[in-house]
């Protein structure tokens, strides 16, 4: 799919592989990304729930980089049981999240108390 810059008004392919490594807008070229100082499209976002009493937490997660979005995701889903049942809590197939650099955007607790008491 070719587009024009809406900088510097020239073509680019945005399927290309130097777009797709270089990133940025939908509508920059490659070139005018990295004149710019690289990568200014918003940050990669992920959301993600716990199950506890009658009602789930939810938080939202900022990531550097697209990469470690997909590993943290991989593991939560991994983690959580996704897919597996009730085999989630046994055995040794919980993936490590260490290292991965993220920030917490918002976070809404549920309310542990699920019986009415205090």
């Amino acid at each position: 799919m070719i587009k024009n810059c809406k900088h510097c008004e020239n073509e680019f392919d945005l399927h290309s592989r130097r777009k797709k490594l270089v990133g940025g807008y939908i509508n920059e070229c490659p070139d005018c990304v990295e004149e710019n100082g690289g990568d200014q499209s918003p940050p990669k976002y992920l959301g993600v729930t716990a199950g506890n009493g009658k009602m789930s937490d939810v938080t939202i997660l900022k990531f550097e980089d697209q990469a470690s979005r997909n590993t943290f995701q991989k593991a939560w889903r991994n983690n959580a049981g996704q897919n597996l049942g009730k085999e989630c809590q046994i055995g040794k197939h919980t993936s490590m999240t260490s290292g991965l650099k993220f920030k917490i955007v918002s976070e809404n607790r549920g309310n542990d108390n699920h019986k009415g008491k205090l």
